[in-house]
């Protein structure tokens, strides 16, 4: 019997525009969609683009999608990593 292991993902899909001038009026430009993890709103979005490419962008869209994916557990202990727990440090007094 195969077991699988699941992991519900949640991405967002962010349309952007640049701020651009044409014949002295300003136009809206759109960009390549960009992909960010998690559920983002348009706010956080804004912010996250404004920082990876810098003024003059702006965010037009925010689309959240949650997808599930799976992977048998062989598999998935092929190539994951092994976490290794961090040692947590005691304070004494």
């Amino acid at each position: 019997m195969r077991k699988l292991m699941t992991k519900e993902v949640t991405s967002t899909l962010v349309k952007v525009a640049k701020i651009d001038t044409v014949e002295g009026k300003p136009v809206a430009v759109e960009l390549e969609p960009i992909t960010l993890l998690g559920n983002v709103d348009s706010e956080k979005a804004q912010k996250l683009v404004t920082r990876k490419l810098g003024q003059g962008v702006t965010v037009l869209s925010v689309e959240a999608d949650t997808k599930v994916y799976e992977l048998e557990v062989e598999e998935f202990i092929k190539i994951a990593r092994l976490r290794v727990p961090e040692e947590t440090e005691t304070v004494s007094e």
